[in-house]
This record gives structure tokens, sequence and C-alpha cells, in this order.
């Protein structure tokens, strides 16, 4: 996976373990993990919600974990991370897949954005926002296409 980073490098490779951590709890549905790498005021805007505070948060999470399995994986594209000693923002496309269903569904593609601030040496995510674009004139979600893998030069 190819990450942009503005800022310090050494930061932002301890973001990049961060994630790494924060998608294996996500996808072995370990919500204890998940919530202890969220500081206690953690917000978050979603595609369907917006919530404050960690118990708000790991409810959340609860609710969503039955749909997570061990043939599913986050992945994430054009990421980019802005990295200070004790501020880092990480912005790119993510999707979940289900190995089992990638030939039958799907799923799309959305906007994420995690802001990590470190506090007493560990990396902790104080906002989560993920969305996807909307057409205003008509309402409808607007998917954000898989760039193509090879192109054919004649």
């Amino acid at each position: 996976m190819k990450v942009e980073i503005d800022g310090n490098q050494n930061i932002a490779n301890e973001v990049i373990s961060q994630i790494k951590l924060w998608d294996a709890a996500v996808i072995g549905q370990k919500i204890e993990n998940l919530v202890g790498k969220c500081a206690d005021d953690v917000s978050m805007f979603d595609v369907s919600s917006q919530l404050d505070g960690v118990d708000e948060y790991k409810k959340e999470w609860e609710k969503l974990s039955p749909y997570f399995n061990e043939h599913m994986q986050i992945v994430r594209r054009d990421m980019k991370i802005h990295a200070s000693d004790d501020l880092a923002v990480l912005h790119c496309h993510s999707k979940v897949e289900n190995a089992l269903l990638k030939d039958k569904l799907q799923m799309p593609w959305c906007r994420t954005t995690l802001c990590l601030q470190k506090k007493a040496g560990q990396w902790l995510v104080v906002h989560q926002h993920i969305s996807m674009p909307i057409d205003m004139a008509t309402g409808k979600a607007i998917v954000l296409k898989d760039k193509p893998k090879l192109r054919l030069v004649v």
C-alpha cells in the first residue's frame, strides 16, 4: 500500500502500525481492543450516525460487529498521513471486503479520515469520519470507482 507522508516519517510509521492494529480489532470483533485505541472523548461522524464519547462508540461497534468475520478485510487506497509529534491525521478511501462475497457483492469505497493524538505515549483515535459523496441534485450516493489496475498501450 502506497502512503503519502507529510511530516515526521517515524511518527507516520507509528500511526500505520496503529491502524493495522485498529483494522485487526475491527475484523476480529475485538471491541475492547478497538475501544482501547480511542480517547475517552472520541467522536465519530459516519455514513449513518454521529456520536460522542467512548461508551457510545463502543455501543455502535457492538451493533456492527456481527457483520464482521474472518473472511473480511479492510482495504485502503490513496492514503495520506499528516504527522507531527503528538497529532496525526490520516485520510484515504477505504472499504470492507468479504472474500466469500467478492464476486457477488461489490462494496463501495468510502472517504475515511482518522485523527489520532498521542497521549501518555500511545496513539489514540480522537475522531473518525467515514462518508460517501452525495449528488446534491438527486440525493443519491456517488460511487467512487476502483482505479484501473492495467493500462493497455497500443
